[in-house]
Parts: C-alpha cells; structure tokens; sequence
C-alpha cells in the first residue's frame, strides 16, 4: 500500500487524481490510499468554492474548464447544460457555478476510484521527512505517508507575503470569500479605497455595486452595445482603485482575426524550436532570451502589418518592457483608456502596440509556457524575461468585454474612479485591499526572500526543496518531482502548480492541457509505486 498525502484540494489535485485513476485498472491492497488535506470542499478548494457571489465570474472562456476522465463524459459544458441550463450559452459563467462542477467531479472521482481516496478538512502546518516516510502535521493530527504532493495554490488565510495592509477592512486576501465587503464593514454611502486595479479588485467593484442590486441598463449605440448604470442605492457614495502604476488591464477581445491567427500558427513551431535547442544545452552558459524575444518581435511587427497598425520596432519593445502603450494613451483616464480599448477590440479603431502585444503574447502563450520551462537564465536576461513577461501579462489576460463594459459604465456613472494608490491613506475612507498573494513560495526572490507558508519554510530550511537564486517558485522536474537542495530528484516529493510558478511559466490558469507535470506525476506512480498490473494504462 502507498499512502499519498495532497497538501490542498483545488483543481490541480482534481486533475492529478482524475489521471492516477485513469491509470489504475482494478482495486488492490497494494494500490494508493490518497489523503486530500483541505480545509475547503475538494475539487474546488479555496478559488473556486460554490458558495461565493455569481457576481464574481469566469475571467477565461468555459470551454478550457475539464475535468472528464477515461471512464466517460464529465465535461464542464455537459454538467453545465444537464445542471445549471441557464449558463449553459454563457462565455464567462459565475465561478461558483465552476466550482460547483469541481467539487461534484471530485465526489464522483471519490465513490468510483479504483482506490480509496479520503477528504481531510484541515490546515496542513508541516511536512518533515520521517525515514522513509513524510511526518504531515495538520488540525487534524499527525499522520505518515510515502508520497506528499504540493499542491497549495493561493495558498491559506493568513499565508499571504507580507504585513497586511493597515487599516483595510479584509484581513485575508479576497480569494473565494468575499464576506468582509458586506454592508456592516462597507456601509452604503462610504468612500471606498480599494488596493489593486486588476481583476480581485474588479471583482470587489462589482460586488459593491452589481452584488447590491444595481443594474445594468444595454444602450445601443454607434460604436456597438454598451451599458449603463441603474443603481439601487446600496452602494458606496464613491470607490476609488488604486495601484502603482495605474495601468489598466486591457480587455480581450471576443474574436480575434483569421489573419492575426494564421500569422501566429507560423510562430508557433518556431518558439518551440527555441525551447529546444536551450534543452538541447543543459550544461551550458545561463540562457538568453534574445533570440526568443527577436521572434516574439518579428511575429509583433507581422500583425501590427495585417492590423494596420502604424507600429515601429522600437515602439513594440518600449511597450514590452513598460507596459505602456503609444505616446498620449498614457495622459488618458481610466475611463477613456478602456473606451479606445473597446474600440480597437470591435474593429472601429486602429489597434497600437498595447493590442498587438496582447494577441502575440496570448496567442502564443501554450508554446512559450513549453519553451521557457525551467530555463536556467542569465541573472540579468530573467529580470528582462521577467520584467516583460509582467507588462505582457497585463495586455493579454485582461476582463472580458462584459465586465469591461461594466467598469466602463460605473466610470461614466461617476461612482468609479482609477489613480495612483496614495502613500497616505484618507481619513474617513473604507480600504480594501484587492491584491492578490503572487505565485510560488517566497515573499521575495531567492536567495533573500522568505518563505510566507509554514510548511514551505520547513521544507527549505531541511533541504528538501530548493528555489533557485533570482526566484520565488520551487524547482521540479517535468513530472513535477522537487528537486532538493543539492540539485536531486526528491522522488516521494512532488509540487503542482502555483508553487512552482518562476522555473514553470502560467499556473494561475484553470487549463488542464496547458501544463503536462501532473499527467507525468501520474504515470510515474502507476509505474513506480504501484504494482505492475496497476499500471496498464500509462
């Protein structure tokens, strides 16, 4: 018998199992016995739980959410239609409508697995090699197991890097649980000063003001349907975002133009191709990614060509490296930036540079995810890649159009407002912090920063983990093995998403395919840990 332990029960753990089940054939006494450590329902875990407000909704498209598996349909769009009908059409549906269908499909997965597999609801607090075996210590009490996986996404209440912002109405980070901004801690009429200007913090402005009983009002006009803003009277006098750089995400566009995809399809075996002659080097100098970003520039200055936009080589890396966009988008408001985003994304304006990133960036992003998998950087080009990669981001994973259109009628409502978050906080003002915790495990990049989980810390201080210097996420092998502190495979040891994020790229995503370490830790079990018989489908 191999006794597992998950360290958290979200979707990466969902989807792990959903392979190890596919890979066991019968029931043995000699097969896995899975814990589940979470103190959230399984499946769905912290994210995703089903009883947030359906005010908060999908970010990305529901047809990337799967959880099936070999023993029949169990997809998201199936359970939907059979369900909740009445999302079944909808692009971006409530996200505890997906965590619903989460954490049936664990329940599923835990009355037929062709091994037992147990729900603990607790808080993991330590995990310390005992032997041959892993010690794991939680609420629930000690117990001893021959595998352990990593699996801690946004982490726990209270695991967040960092003082808590002073003064804000929410302790904990606005993850799954959005009961701090109810009417006693933000009364209606109150001036609301919220930390972030990206999606939690969008979600938080919804949540005042739709979430409240306001209402949407369609508006036809020249430039397409828009909203309006009927309010209900509920909501606070006045809500104000704020970040550092005030720069708004731009929204995605919900289609993107035959010709800008064909243009991408030719890029695509290209950065692979780049991948792999770096994988083909493992013992060389520190990578460089300036024949990565040679490619990424080239494919930018081809669509900006079938775009029609006036984009130069130059403008297109000044953009990459600062996020902005061109010259005068940077004297708009908040409001008028979204409006010229709006625009471009319908076609009635000309794209800029700010665009074309965002499809480059998107539309290549499953085959830079695989390309630059733990690459081992030149100090100096990761903080390029990096610093890129973050004004990239914005460009590429904004709102969708609907929620764009929402913002933009609270903007022109006068209710919602977007500045420069002060360095003093104003007197009678509601704070409340909308920034979400960052990937991987350390407050800071390695080898200064600190680790904001107690069982990560445990782990980094024995050895048995290692994040590399100039980064915050642990290192794993391509079947998500952590690598110890002397560089070796930890074999009973294994991370699953958001805490490997910096050497892997993209884990803050609901798509099973777009990372493949989960199907390899499965196989690797079926092969290694279970009795051959077991292990038929591999």
């Amino acid at each position: 018998m191999t006794r597992i332990a998950f360290i958290g029960g979200g979707p990466k753990t969902l989807f792990a199992l959903l392979e190890l089940n596919d890979r066991c054939s019968l029931v043995d006494d000699e097969g896995p016995v899975v814990d589940v450590f979470d103190p959230y329902p399984p499946g769905a875990g912290r994210v995703w739980q089903a009883g947030q407000p359906r005010q908060v909704r999908l970010n990305v498209a529901a047809g990337i959410v799967d959880a099936t598996s070999a023993d029949g349909d169990g997809s998201f769009a199936s359970w939907v239609a059979r369900v909740e009908p009445r999302y079944g059409t909808e692009p971006y549906p409530p996200r505890a409508v997906v965590g619903r269908y989460l954490q049936e499909r664990f329940r599923t997965l835990a009355d037929t697995a062709r091994f037992p597999l147990a729900h603990v609801p607790a808080r993991v607090t330590r995990v310390a090699r005992a032997g041959d075996q892993w010690e794991v210590a939680s609420d629930a009490g000690t117990g001893f197991y021959d595998e352990v996986v990593l699996a801690t996404g946004h982490g726990l209440p209270g695991e967040a890097p960092g003082p808590p912002l002073a003064g804000a109405c929410n302790p904990d980070a606005l993850i799954g649980d959005y009961g701090a901004l109810g009417e006693q801690a933000v009364p209606a009429g109150s001036a609301i000063l919220i930390r972030g200007a990206a999606l939690t913090a969008y979600d938080a402005v919804l949540l005042l003001t739709e979430g409240r009983g306001g209402q949407w009002m369609p508006i036809e006009g020249a430039g397409g349907p828009s909203l309006g803003y009927v309010p209900a009277g509920r909501e606070p006098a006045r809500i104000t975002m704020g970040s550092l750089g005030n720069l708004p995400m731009e929204p995605k566009p919900a289609q993107v133009p035959e010709t800008i995809n064909r243009c991408l399809d030719a890029y695509r075996d290209q950065v692979l191709a780049w991948g792999a002659g770096l994988a083909a080097r493992p013992g060389g100098p520190g990578a460089r990614c300036t024949g990565l970003f040679g490619l990424l520039l080239a494919c930018a200055m081809e669509c900006a060509q079938l775009s029609g936009a006036p984009a130069t080589p130059l403008a297109l890396w000044r953009t990459a490296l600062t996020g902005r966009a061109e010259p005068g988008r940077g004297t708009e408001t908040a409001a008028e930036h979204l409006r010229r985003s709006i625009a471009v994304n319908r076609g009635h304006t000309p794209p800029g540079t700010a665009w074309i990133w965002g499809r480059v960036w998107s539309g290549l992003y499953p085959q830079l995810v695989r390309a630059v998998s733990r690459v081992r950087w030149d100090p100096a080009q990761a903080r390029v890649f990096r610093r890129v990669a973050r004004s990239l981001e914005r460009l590429a994973f904004g709102p969708p159009e609907s929620t764009a259109l929402k913002l933009l009628a609270l903007f022109d409502s006068g209710l919602l407002d977007q500045r420069v978050f002060p360095p003093h906080l104003p007197a009678d003002t509601v704070v409340v912090d909308a920034i979400t915790p960052p990937p991987g495990v350390l407050v800071a990049p390695a080898p200064g920063g600190a680790a904001f989980s107690p069982v990560m810390a445990g782990l980094l201080a024995a050895g048995e983990v290692t994040v590399r210097a100039g980064e915050t996420g642990l290192l794993t092998d391509t079947d998500g093995t952590c690598l110890d502190a002397r560089g070796n495979r930890n074999e009973s040891l294994a991370a699953l998403g958001r805490p490997t994020e910096g050497p892997t790229l993209g884990h803050d995503t609901l798509n099973r395919s777009l990372h493949d370490e989960h199907v390899r830790w499965a196989r690797r079990i079926a092969r290694q840990r279970l009795p051959q018989h077991l292990g038929e489908r591999t």
